[in-house]
């Protein structure tokens, strides 16, 4: 389902979708960005971020909003606001996971550059601005980032840093840590016809995996500058968790495997990384009382890095294993 402004009907397409129109598009020329928003079941934060784009310092954006079969009243308050502000769409599809939502924006994107937003974030108001003065001071540059401060779950905010802010950074720098947020980056659209999108199969670290394989073709240019706040609450997907863990050490393999991550990245570097995530997959499973996952992931991390309390930890596994979940 595709929502924008009022004066609204309705139609089928050739494949039985519904599709609800209007008497007053916007143009559909080219903008300088398209920022991406994937929301399910964020009722309570969804207006604040929007807001937050709409109150952007510059004004050549549009915004798509992919509501991914939320339950709650998600959808109703985006498509207020895209009532009210033209260059606002929103997009519906059944859950299918943040990956999906993100590229059904993409295909409808007129942006020359690509921006996002979760739907618990908050941009900064000069966010898209103090993109635009880095893209033109860098014009053979297709990949921008900043970095991000904290919302605490009680409300409190936490001014953070940023990682390789002095010199561009790409895939040496990516593979041994995660510094790439969706609030964060800006990336040319073309960039899509090199790598594709996102892989749909993948409900966490989909941003990671892209990155990857984009790291192969650019380099990352710094901003030097917060964008947004990430907020912190019990509904996060980003939370750590042995499956995420294990999740993010599959990809991170599948690069060096798979995808020619091995001809840029060295093998100590390899090693010490998926050593770690291993490691710290079956930790997490440990703690969840998960032994017998725990003993598989210390079980990988030994493959890579020998250590005592990786031996130690596993020996522990299995004994408490008959009495785990």
């Amino acid at each position: 389902m595709v929502t924008k402004n009022s004066h609204q009907s309705t139609e089928h397409t050739n494949r039985g979708e519904t599709k609800s129109m209007n008497n007053t598009e916007p143009p559909q020329s080219e903008v300088m960005f398209s920022v991406i928003m994937p929301v399910y079941n964020h009722a309570a934060y969804l207006p604040e971020a929007i807001e937050s784009v709409i109150g952007q310092t510059t004004e050549d954006w549009e915004m798509i909003i992919v509501d991914d079969g939320s339950t709650d009243e998600s959808p109703a308050i985006a498509r207020r606001f895209a009532q009210r502000d033209n260059r606002i769409t929103v997009l519906s599809q059944k859950n299918s996971g943040p990956a999906k939502a993100r590229n059904t924006a993409l295909k409808q994107a007129r942006g020359k550059w690509l921006a996002f937003i979760d739907s618990d974030d908050i941009y900064l108001p000069d966010a898209l601005k103090n993109f635009a003065k880095n893209i033109a001071a860098n014009p053979d540059a297709s990949f921008f980032y900043g970095f991000r401060h904290r919302l605490n779950a009680d409300g409190t905010r936490t001014e953070l840093s940023g990682e390789f802010q002095d010199a561009p950074s790409g895939a040496v720098e990516l593979f041994q840590r995660m510094y790439l947020s969706h609030l964060c980056v800006c990336w040319k659209k073309s960039l899509l016809d090199e790598v594709g999108g996102y892989d749909n199969s993948l409900r966490s670290c989909e941003d990671y995996e892209l990155y990857l394989r984009m790291s192969l073709l650019t380099k990352f240019y710094p901003i030097g500058c917060a964008t947004g706040w990430r907020r912190r609450h019990d509904k996060n997907l980003s939370k750590q968790t042995g499956e995420s863990r294990w999740g993010e050490a599959e990809i991170l393999r599948a690069f060096i495997d798979k995808r020619g991550g091995k001809d840029v990245v060295p093998s100590d570097i390899v090693s010490r990384r998926l050593g770690k995530l291993y490691y710290s997959s079956g930790r997490q499973y440990f703690k969840a009382c998960e032994f017998r996952k725990a003993v598989k992931g210390l079980n990988e991390s030994t493959k890579f890095v020998r250590r005592f309390k990786t031996t130690a930890l596993n020996v522990l596994a299995h004994l408490l294993s008959p009495f785990g979940k």
